[in-house]
């Protein structure tokens, strides 16, 4: 078997990580424990192995696999160049490497993946995390971007093989690999079916439906919401929140009122969106009825007479600042 990183010498070592050991020959073993590895050596790696420890982006650029913090001197390295984009964009084996590599896969890699067959694209990903199921996050990214109803079986297979803390992994090819009913049955079914300290930490999983559906969901759950982190604030802004159930939760009281809180800062926060997710970032939520300041402002304002804790207050002054800001 040849070495997974020079993808020249026979395998001699194996580097123990996560749920697969990396399969090494000596000179390569040595340069991936001194964080030492050529540009192609790293990008062979990461793509079999994804983004563990010796390949973290404390060692290496991965735009350009060049090692930033090397024990030992890299040499030779521009006798193992990181693979272009140009020049890979029609292999489609080598492709999805490159999608694997990437820690935030760009759009105009899944554009490129996109023409290419599907059954094809799913077959690829299906080898990849047969030899490998730590590098599953990545293959259902791509099934979920590319593939979609095609990964329907075979996402569903994998998820009766779910290990504990993979729900938000599989959240996003769920979405878009299955019905939207069934979807949202399997995802908030899991999310009921643990204890209220898992419901609220995962409960972004629902963010990719971004539905109103997930609003009716919330207010079936809200009596578990012991901990009102801002989880539920922006799960609620992605879900084509309005006025009428801010209006609507506000008058119910904690905690959807606090949800409701959360929610309008995200849907009237302008500019650079400080302190929010990139996902968050490029949703850019609104309210759909979007309706006029004053009527926020006054409600908002009647709201603190009977919930005039320090929380409630930041909030409301933020909400109205962002609201009339953007009438200037």
């Amino acid at each position: 078997m040849k070495c997974e990183s020079c993808n020249i010498q026979e395998v001699e070592e194996l580097a123990e990580e996560g749920q697969n050991p990396y399969r090494l020959c000596l000179a390569c073993y040595d340069r991936l424990l001194n964080k030492a590895l050529r540009p192609l050596e790293f990008f062979n790696l990461t793509s079999i192995h994804g983004h563990g420890y010796y390949l973290h982006d404390d060692f290496y650029d991965y735009d350009t696999g060049e090692a930033t913090q090397p024990d030992i001197e890299v040499i030779d390295a521009e006798n193992f160049p990181f693979p272009e984009f140009e020049q890979i964009k029609n292999d489609l084996n080598r492709l999805i490497d490159f999608s694997f590599v990437q820690y935030f896969t760009d759009d105009f890699v899944i554009n490129e993946l996109q023409k290419f067959d599907k059954l094809d694209v799913l077959k690829r990903l299906k080898e990849k995390v047969s030899y490998n199921r730590a590098i599953n996050y990545k293959a259902f990214e791509i099934a979920g971007k590319v593939v979609g109803r095609t990964a329907e079986e075979w996402i569903k297979n994998e998820w009766t093989k779910r290990r504990e803390n993979e729900l938000q992994i599989f959240a996003e090819p769920i979405t878009k690999c299955l019905d939207f009913e069934e979807a949202f049955e399997i995802l908030s079914k899991e999310l009921e079916s643990k204890d209220d300290k898992f419901l609220s930490e995962n409960v972004s999983a629902l963010l990719y439906f971004q539905s109103d559906k997930t609003l009716d969901w919330i207010e079936k759950v809200c009596e578990r919401i012991k901990n009102i982190s801002s989880s539920w604030g922006q799960l609620a802004a992605c879900s084509r929140f309005t006025w009428d159930r801010a209006n609507k939760w506000l008058t119910i009281g904690r905690p959807l009122s606090l949800v409701a809180l959360d929610s309008l800062t995200y849907c009237t926060t302008i500019g650079e969106r400080l302190n929010q997710s990139l996902w968050l970032r490029q949703l850019n939520p609104r309210l759909i009825d979007n309706p006029r300041p004053e009527i926020i402002a006054n409600r908002l304002r009647e709201y603190l007479k009977v919930d005039g804790v320090p929380r409630t207050k930041n909030a409301v002054e933020t909400i109205i600042d962002n609201v009339f800001e953007t009438t200037k």
